[in-house]
């Protein structure tokens, strides 16, 4: 390994205590050895963004071809909508978070349950919204970091009798190599939040009790 590299990782990590025989071989870091690390993390971040972009782009366009496809019965549509979700949305991790703290304290039998029934309540919610989509304008218009792995993509939908467009904000999450939606936000109203409030109010009322939240989701979807 390059000498002045190792002694340049070695002096970042910081909270290391040299001798005095050991300071006194530490080689000089020349400006050449350094690596300008705002320089990778800005790249970083900017490929993040574009990632985003573009999954964001790609995802819209695949969902509104067949929603708007007039020989495709609403059962097909339903299908389309769902490989969709499964294939585009985080839907493990928008699932715990709209359980909130009573992912923790429900038991393995009923976490697995809910799941299965918040993936069912989310396509059916969804494919019901988004079945009387008509062929509006939709445009993606820009991108930003806002953590070290997601990114909020900003959209517009423009209503078809020419009222004020709908801003519609993706947070994507990049996880190794793929990129998923976490949350998405209405004219800044966050869906995950909306959901989680109306979670805890049914579990409140029922007096804590996660079951009460299960067969709520039953019933209804």
């Amino acid at each position: 390994m390059n000498r002045h590299f190792l002694t340049f990782c070695i002096l970042a990590l910081g909270g290391i205590v040299l001798s005095p025989m050991a300071k006194a071989a530490v080689v000089p870091v020349q400006a050449s050895d350094m690596v300008d690390v705002s320089s990778v993390l800005v790249s970083i971040s900017e490929t993040n963004e574009q990632g985003a972009l573009d999954f964001v782009k790609s995802t819209a366009e695949t969902g509104l071809t067949f929603l708007s496809d007039p020989d495709s019965s609403e059962e097909q549509k339903k299908k389309e909508f769902k490989k969709l979700l499964d294939g585009s949305f985080d839907l493990d991790t928008i699932g715990r978070f709209v359980l909130g703290k009573y992912w923790n304290s429900a038991t393995p039998a009923q976490q697995k349950e809910y799941s299965s029934l918040f993936r069912k309540m989310v396509v059916e919610v969804y494919a019901g919204r988004f079945g009387d989509y008509k062929g509006q304008k939709f445009e993606v218009k820009s991108v930003r970091s806002i953590s070290s792995k997601d990114s909020l993509v900003t959209s517009f939908i423009y209503p078809e009798n020419g009222g004020d467009p709908i801003k519609v904000d993706w947070r994507v999450r990049k996880t190794g190599a793929t990129y998923k939606v976490v949350d998405v936000l209405v004219t800044g109203v966050s869906m995950s939040v909306t959901q989680r409030s109306d979670f805890a109010s049914v579990i409140q009322r029922g007096g804590g009790n996660i079951d009460v939240l299960i067969d709520y989701l039953k019933n209804k979807f």
